[in-house]
């Protein structure tokens, strides 16, 4: 038990350093250039695809691991070379998902926010942000469906179509992001786009 929880305390301690950390290394990086706020520079472009990572894992902790074993072996040992020690490491500790999303929300999304407003960054965030919370919605709704559904063919088609779902939009929202153009993704980018109209 005190294992347990001087791991979860040290897990905890770590993020926060973290997050402080690239805060900081930003801060540093933004003051240091003065440039117009709409352009979309490089360190923009590469600074809003790594918040993608929290609904990539949210939903391969979710779908992912219920179907990929069935997937042929290559696309199977690739996953397991890559994805899958952060997708245990994120089931292992399920408060650090939380943690990532409340940080995100503090820095980037609130209207107060101590970061310099970058409409670009804040705008892949609030989306990265939203696919989490509609990726666990997801998950959950799955996960109450009864266990021979879930092991039947149609929950086996289900939970395909929810994590291609899922993979596609990350995807599209980094390729997107890389390419330095805001993702179109249906409802969910407009949502994004109500919000951040709404706090200015």
């Amino acid at each position: 038990m005190f294992n347990y929880l001087l791991i979860w305390i040290i897990s905890i301690t770590c993020t926060i350093l973290i997050s402080i950390l690239c805060y900081q290394l930003y801060i540093f990086v933004m003051n240091s250039y003065s440039y117009d706020k709409s352009k979309i520079t490089i360190l923009d472009r590469f600074s809003s695809i790594l918040p993608y990572w929290l609904p990539l894992l949210e939903g391969l902790q979710n779908f992912g691991q219920q179907i990929l074993p069935d997937y042929p072996f290559s696309l199977m040992s690739l996953y397991k070379k890559t994805l899958m020690p952060l997708v245990i490491f994120y089931v292992n500790h399920p408060a650090l998902a939380f943690i990532i999303f409340f940080v995100l929300y503090y820095l980037f999304v609130r209207a107060k926010s101590p970061i310099p407003s970058r409409p670009f960054i804040r705008f892949n965030v609030l989306q990265s942000i939203l696919l989490f919370l509609i990726n666990s919605l997801l998950g959950a709704t799955f996960r109450a469906l009864p266990i021979e559904f879930r092991m039947s063919l149609y929950g086996f088609i289900l939970c395909n179509t929810l994590f291609w779902f899922v993979l596609s939009t990350i995807i599209y929202s980094v390729m997107k992001s890389l390419q330095g153009k805001y993702a179109k993704i249906p409802v969910i980018s407009q949502a994004v786009r109500i919000q951040i109209d709404n706090q200015l």
